[in-house]
């Protein structure tokens, strides 16, 4: 079971990373998002904000019961939770009334490239899983 709900999160956050980062790539032309593609940005990324704390937990959950990584894997999945939160954070913290708006513009600056990142994480998260299937499929054992 646990397999599934980590199998499941991280679908649905490569789906939604994926759409973030094409709502988000006019930015690095200069452009801005509103309208349409910032609604699509904004839906895209309260499924990261969800998913992303339920991938984690069950990974380290079955990390307790005893399944093993690779240090690629290890890696990746903490690189993953560090501009996973980064990414949230700066973002949330532009909706506080703490922020003067020169912060809160480098902060969205921050915001997009902490995105772009894990949206790199997240492309090479599932690599690793796919990965690790296929290795698990050829030498004959079951998918944990």
């Amino acid at each position: 079971m646990l397999s599934l709900i980590r199998n499941v999160s991280l679908l649905v956050l490569a789906l939604a990373t994926g759409v973030s980062f094409a709502t988000a790539l006019p930015t690095l032309w200069g452009g801005h998002l509103g309208g349409a593609t910032l609604r699509f940005h904004m839906m895209a990324s309260g499924a990261v904000v969800t998913m992303l704390p339920v991938y984690a937990v069950v990974r380290l959950l079955q990390r307790n019961r005893g399944a093993q990584g690779s240090m690629l894997e290890i890696s990746v999945f903490r690189a993953l939770l560090v501009m996973g939160v980064a990414t949230i954070a700066t973002m949330f913290v532009c909706m506080l009334p703490i922020a003067s708006t020169d912060t809160m513009h480098e902060l969205v600056e921050l915001h997009g490239w902490f995105g772009f990142v894990l949206a790199a994480l997240v492309a090479l998260s599932v690599w690793i899983a796919v990965k690790m299937r296929a290795e698990r499929s050829s030498s004959g054992h079951a998918a944990t």
